[in-house]
This record gives structure tokens, C-alpha cells and sequence, in this order.
């Protein structure tokens, strides 16, 4: 009996480190997860504002834009025929 005894004592005791052991991976994913979670965000984040940031240095270097703006800001504007020069050499 005493031989049982032990047994059953050391399979109770393998058993409760098995429930353990599954808790605590069991935590370690419900952490990993939260962290993947959270990066995933903080992805699309600046997925969102790389996309405004393309948008914007589209807008900005337009080439009609800097036309408009040199023209309209700076009062510039491309010479006629008669007022260019051309140089042969």
C-alpha cells in the first residue's frame, strides 16, 4: 500500500505542475497576443499617415502647383519669344 500511496502522490503532484505549466502559457500568449494587438495598431496608424504624408508631397510638388505659386506669390512668369536669347556655339 505504501508503494500506491506514493504513486498516487507523485501523479497528483505531476498533475497540478501540468495545470500550472498550462496557466502560465496560457498567460504568456494572452500577453503576446495583447502585444501583437497593440503593434498591429500603431501599424495602421502610421500606415495612415504615411498614406496622408504620400497625398500631401503629391499636392506639394506638383508641377501646376509651383507654377501657379510662382506666378501668383512671386509674379513670375515664362518669357515671350522675343525676349529669349539662344546661344549656338
Amino acid at each position: 500500500m505504501p508503494n500506491a500511496m506514493t504513486l498516487v502522490a507523485f501523479l497528483a503532484a505531476l498533475n497540478f505542475c501540468a495545470a500550472v505549466g498550462v496557466v502560465y502559457v496560457k498567460y504568456l500568449s494572452r500577453q503576446s497576443y495583447t502585444e501583437i494587438s497593440r503593434s498591429q495598431q500603431e501599424i495602421d496608424t502610421l500606415v495612415v499617415e504615411w498614406n496622408r504624408l504620400q497625398i500631401e508631397e503629391g499636392t506639394f510638388s506638383e508641377h501646376a502647383r509651383i507654377e501657379r505659386a510662382a506666378q501668383d506669390r512671386l509674379g513670375m512668369s515664362l518669357p515671350e519669344l522675343e525676349d529669349t536669347v539662344m546661344i549656338i556655339r
